[in-house]
């Protein structure tokens, strides 16, 4: 049974703009796909179809078109993969060799996704000796439908995905040794779709490190399902086709583009709003997720450009992008609000279980089999504390041992849940 979300965040018109914008929202009209997933996946499509060359730079790192998003949906009827189904003839009406040759199904191991970049080695490479093969295509747009899948994936020791989702984001060499040689991709440019319903992803971002560490390459948009249409509705080939066409003949344009620059409206739109995504820490698992968020609204600035044809970056693509980014990032406010819940009911329960002696902190990473990172556990405490549902003291245990921190639920007896 799914758990009802609370607080479903509101996507601001302005992230509509441009040619892509508005055939997502012509395309709602005949849809039961949430227009934010659609707006997800057509942002990450085409920034993998303008290809590497265009890019920013945030200090000294090269920041291209290339977005992860995870689409997260309320219900398992939501999550059919209905929005990349339509985004999929957007693409191939954009770019036929990209739509048809470069979409791998499934981020599977790392090993897989070079595999999908480098193609397979020569005849007789395996042999000892031979250096890494490094195949020629560039593109790849990937779209997984189990985000948890991967997860529990990258998360295995031996697994390589954890490193080659996050080089991969970074544009860094991607590089996996095994059946008998080293396979090597460093001029990439991926992008990445992938799917969970709410259900789904419950618990698993707090199991593992590798959560924790891949979380803030994604961008987070809920969806949800749009009223009902008969048979899931059909949006128009000729619509699509339309605004296939008008995108590649943009991206055209600009896809030898360099490096683009704000024009001065443009500059000052991203000076006012750059404070606020540095220094957006609320901690936790949050915290984490929102890490790279001015990275990711530059990125997303990038595509709403590239995707107008303008070597510039305007303040319209930096209205587009930060507008797009509030939903994303009340998406995971939402999502990962709701896991932190779990977390703090969880402490909170312990906590009643030790009764007057309480836990050390010790205790308390032991509680959860220590596979909760020590930021997440102390971001659940302040919960609880700021909750006034535990107070956390340093004390003796002992007359002759070291003062510990001690953390004691203030009562025994709750309300369910704490959120």
């Amino acid at each position: 049974m799914s758990v009802e979300l609370r607080g479903w965040p509101v996507l601001d018109s302005a992230a509509m703009h441009g040619p892509l914008g508005e055939w997502v929202q012509a395309a709602a009209d005949h849809t039961e796909a949430d227009p934010a997933a659609i707006l997800a996946t057509g942002l990450v499509a085409s920034g993998v179809a303008a290809g590497r060359s265009p890019f920013m730079r945030a200090g000294n790192a090269r920041q291209g078109a290339s977005l992860f998003t995870l689409v997260v949906a309320d219900t398992p009827k939501a999550n059919r993969g209905l929005s990349w189904t339509i985004v999929r003839e957007l693409v191939t009406a954009i770019d036929p060799h990209l739509g048809r040759a470069r979409v791998l199904a499934g981020l599977g191991s790392g090993r897989g996704v070079i595999d999908a970049l480098v193609g397979p080695p020569p005849r007789g490479s395996e042999r000892f000796g031979q250096p890494p093969f490094q195949g020629a295509n560039d593109r790849l747009l990937v779209v997984e439908p189990s985000f948890v899948r991967a997860l529990a994936t990258a998360a295995r020791p031996s697994s390589s995905l954890q490193m080659v989702i996050r080089n991969a984001w970074g544009g860094e060499r991607l590089e996996v040794a095994g059946r008998g040689r080293k396979a090597v991709a460093e001029h990439h440019h991926i992008g990445v779709v992938a799917h969970a319903t709410h259900d789904q992803l419950r618990g698993s971002l707090s199991l593992t490190d590798a959560s924790a560490s891949l979380v803030n390459r994604f961008l987070f948009v809920l969806a949800r399902r749009q009223g009902i249409v008969v048979d899931e509705g059909n949006v128009p080939g000729e619509l699509t086709r339309s605004c296939g066409r008008r995108i590649a003949e943009n991206l055209a344009k600009v896809r030898s583009a360099g490096q683009l620059q704000r024009t001065p409206e443009g500059e000052v739109l991203w000076r006012e709003a750059y404070a606020h995504l540095a220094e957006d820490d609320p901690g936790g698992l949050l915290g984490i997720a929102l890490a790279r968020g001015s990275r990711h609204a530059m990125r997303l600035s990038l595509v709403y450009a590239l995707c107008d044809g303008s070597s510039v970056v305007g303040a319209n693509h930096v209205k587009a992008a930060l507008a797009f980014w509030d939903y994303c990032r009340s998406s995971a406010s939402v999502i990962l609000a709701d896991e932190q819940n779990d977390l703090a009911d969880d402490l909170l329960g312990a906590l009643e279980a030790a009764g007057a002696a309480g836990l050390t902190l010790s205790e308390q990473i032991d509680h959860f089999a220590r596979n909760v990172p020590a930021g997440r556990l102390e971001e659940a405490r302040r919960r609880l504390e700021a909750a006034g549902l535990a107070i956390t003291t340093r004390e003796r245990r002992s007359s002759m041992g070291r003062p510990a921190t001690i953390t004691r639920a203030t009562r025994t007896q709750r309300e369910p849940g704490i959120g």
